[in-house]
């Protein structure tokens, strides 16, 4: 009797094993299926009332668009915050709390609330115009040798400087240093080569330095830290307030294309896509991340249309799936994209994480976990 008492205790204890064994791996299997299903993270998507073509744009935790004659602002979930009648063939840059509009002559500011804070029409055609935190930098003229004109936020003029630009054309500026620095960036165009040169200016009061940045071609300055991550082509070089470049620092980005950036109190972090697959046919299914000294290489698990980086945390968004991994991880996390159609663009990321994408004309508002 109690050899069959100990048989079926045994027989017993297996059942129980082999219970406990099915639901750890039932545990297993609803663990990878939520990697999948968005567990781990919330996701949803708007459509938005906008379509691709009319200059769709993040704005703060806002979403501007033009129709041709109104400025619109949205909120991340689609309604309408506010709008402004700006008239015909308009241009506009967001700032951060500030968008400035300009069309001919005419030059308007906007604050992230639709209130029209300045409005005036210049003596000459406006090129383009950038908004910082504390002054407004407008450049002027039919194409070369611009006057570039700094302006504080109720219109007043603070600067004006045309000698720098004789020959050439003013490419781009932005302020930086709490708004209190200006850079530029010129082409000339005379020259036997397409030489680019960077100004950089202490608003109010004098040109702090002048940089030749050579033939590569410049298309981002990022500043961050205590200086301005310049990208050509062919290299990073980091320069100061003076225009001092910190030799060391230089890093060798030939072959790939910056798509994103997050500043820090020291190094940005550099999000970088490949020229060559981009070029090709607008996807990617490589990422390169630059943050000092620290170069990392990412491989997507798809082609992805698009890519950001928001935090410490890396998004690339596919025709259907977003994929998402801490920028210390080499394995990305997948979720299903929540809108209709195959997404074909990505247009940028609010401050309170919500991505635009494209599928087809339609722009949808997608609010990233």
């Amino acid at each position: 009797m109690p050899i069959l008492d100990t048989a079926a205790k045994r027989r017993t204890l297996s059942r129980y094993l082999l219970v406990l064994a099915i639901l750890a791996l039932l545990v297993l299997i609803a663990y990878l299926l939520g990697l999948l299903s968005g567990r781990r993270g919330t996701i949803s998507g708007t459509k938005l009332r906008c379509v691709v073509s009319q200059d769709v744009t993040p704005f703060d935790d806002r979403i501007l668009y033009y129709d041709n004659s109104t400025l619109f602002c949205l909120s991340t979930n689609g309604s309408e915050l506010w709008k402004a009648n700006v008239g015909e063939n308009a241009k506009f840059s967001a700032g951060e709390k500030q968008v400035v509009v300009w069309s001919g002559n005419q030059l308007m500011l906007f604050d992230r609330n639709g209130r029209s804070t300045y409005s005036d029409r210049l003596s000459e055609p406006i090129q383009f115009a950038r908004a910082g935190t504390k002054y407004l930098a407008v450049v002027m003229g039919d194409g070369v040798s611009p006057t570039l004109t700094v302006k504080d936020m109720n219109g007043g003029q603070i600067d004006s400087e045309t000698n720098n630009y004789t020959d050439l054309m003013l490419l781009d500026c932005g302020f930086f240093g709490d708004g209190e620095y200006l850079w530029t960036t010129a082409l000339d165009v005379y020259g036997s080569a397409p030489e680019t040169t960077m100004h950089v200016y202490r608003v109010g009061a004098m040109n702090t330095g002048n940089i030749s940045l050579g033939e590569p071609i410049t298309y981002a300055v990022v500043y961050s830290g205590s200086y301005l991550n310049v990208l050509n082509t062919r290299q990073l070089r980091l320069y100061d307030y003076r225009g001092t470049e910190s030799v060391n620092d230089a890093t060798l980005v030939y072959g790939w294309k910056l798509i994103g950036s997050t500043a820090t109190n020291s190094y940005p972090y550099l999000l970088l896509a490949p020229v060559l697959q981009t070029d090709t046919d607008g996807s990617f299914t490589e990422l390169r991340l630059l943050h000092g000294k620290n170069d990392a290489r990412y491989s997507l698990p798809d082609s992805c249309v698009g890519a950001a980086i928001r935090g410490r945390r890396l998004y690339a968004f596919s025709s259907n799936s977003l994929y998402r991994a801490d920028t210390g991880e080499q394995r990305f996390s997948a979720l299903r994209l929540p809108v209709d159609g195959t997404v074909t663009d990505y247009l940028g990321i609010t401050s309170n994480g919500t991505a635009l994408l494209v599928c087809g004309t339609d722009v949808w508002a997608v609010s990233l976990p």
